[in-house]
């Protein structure tokens, strides 16, 4: 079993990654947290896998959340009038919803590119 020290150590440095890597493409820093926080959750419910594995799943949340969870934030605002007084905090959780999906939502996007290009 692995040492508490040495997964919080691990986190880290995935959270100061995805930090850089943020600033380089222009992501906003917090959806992208937001996102690692989602994907972090969502890794207790999956069965075991590779570390390249993982690392590529929790990299895959944290950009699906920084580049769409303010698309998405937008969209809540329009056609909900009321949400738009959350401000960020629309953004944050739709950041955290995404984070939270992605191991379900990139491969469903994936298949669907899949059959629409053998078509």
């Amino acid at each position: 079993m692995a040492e508490p020290a040495s997964s919080t150590v691990g986190i880290a440095i995935a959270a100061g990654t995805i930090t850089l890597t943020g600033s380089i493409l222009g992501v906003q820093y917090d959806a992208l947290l937001a996102g690692l926080a989602g994907g972090l959750v969502s890794l207790s419910y999956l069965p075991a896998m590779t570390l390249a594995r993982i690392a590529g799943s929790v990299a895959g949340s944290s950009l699906l959340a920084g580049y769409f969870a303010p698309l998405i934030a937008l969209g809540i605002a329009n056609y909900f009038p009321f949400a738009a007084a959350a401000g960020d905090g629309m953004r944050l959780a739709s950041a955290a919803g995404l984070g939270l999906g992605a191991q379900v939502i990139i491969p469903t996007a994936f298949a669907w590119l899949r059959r629409k290009g053998g078509e």
